[in-house]
């Protein structure tokens, strides 16, 4: 309730020749000045404001306006979130998304040119837009996963581990130093096992990549066919499944946030 009196308080109607004006601040000071003459003008100010604010704070109509307005803003903080996310990304990565979101526009472009109800559009473009989230995800967990890989040459830990394990079974060095070798080995042979299965996750991610450009192609041809206009399903079952929070990096708490405006994990589905 407190935001719709305060939206109430700060309201600017336009006014014909001078633009939108804060008439309720503008009155409330007048009516401040002018108490400063007599004291009934604060009386019957504050009774006037009192009935101001409670008649057009609980008014249905412009309840919904505050409300409007609200989301609006809301939603376009979450888009520049989101533009910085996609910024974060290699240039070619930022193409390619530009690319799924230049399809996922030509669709809805393409049903309204076909004359597809307004409903229908709004309907297909949430789902479009669901898909290019997760889109974006897959990119950024990529990125994520790259950049680990990097600093993780396998060929240098694979030479690390040979020798240390030839150093485990030289019998000149002592039993601590040996101990020491094998351990660390183990530590090396684990990190080995991590690079392996991360090439295994960029290959699921490389394919549900490509699995949701396949479902964009596949709406934007439909939204050209005449006739029956179909429904865009954003559910897609993922064969990566690498969408945990903590493998999107720096990232992790902007997706979580823009997740709750997107629907990113609404769009998810297991086989």
């Amino acid at each position: 309730m407190f935001r719709y009196l305060k939206a109430a308080f700060l309201v600017r109607p336009e006014v014909p020749g001078l633009g939108a004006l804060p008439v309720n601040i503008l009155l409330v000071a007048a009516m401040f000045i002018l108490g400063l003459g007599h004291p009934a003008f604060w009386l019957l100010g504050i009774g006037l404001e009192t009935a101001f604010l409670a008649g057009l704070s609980t008014n249905a109509r412009f309840q919904k306006v505050v409300d409007a307005l609200q989301l609006s803003a809301g939603e376009g903080d979450a888009e520049s979130k989101r533009r910085a996310l996609v910024h974060q990304l290699p240039a070619t990565e930022q193409r390619r998304m530009a690319d799924l979101e230049g399809r996922c526009k030509r669709a809805a472009d393409t049903a309204r040119a076909q004359g597809v109800e307004d409903y229908i559009i709004e309907s297909n473009r949430d789902a479009l837009n669901k898909l290019a989230w997760l889109y974006l995800k897959l990119l950024l967990v990529r990125q994520n996963l790259h950049a680990q890989e990097t600093a993780a040459n396998e060929a240098n830990l694979r030479r690390q581990f040979a020798q240390l394990q030839r150093d485990s079974n030289d019998p000149k060095i002592g039993p601590a130093l040996r101990e020491s070798k094998a351990a660390t080995s183990q530590i090396l042979e684990k990190r080995l096992e991590n690079l392996r299965r991360r090439a295994q996750s960029l290959a699921e991610i490389e394919s549900d990549l490509t699995r949701i450009e396949a479902q964009v192609d596949l709406a934007v041809e439909n939204a050209g066919m005449s006739g029956q206009p179909q429904a865009v399903s954003s559910k897609i079952s993922l064969v990566s499944q690498l969408l945990e929070p903590d493998l999107f990096g720096v990232s992790q708490s902007a997706v979580a946030d823009l997740d709750q405006t997107f629907g990113g994990a609404a769009a998810r589905e297991n086989a």
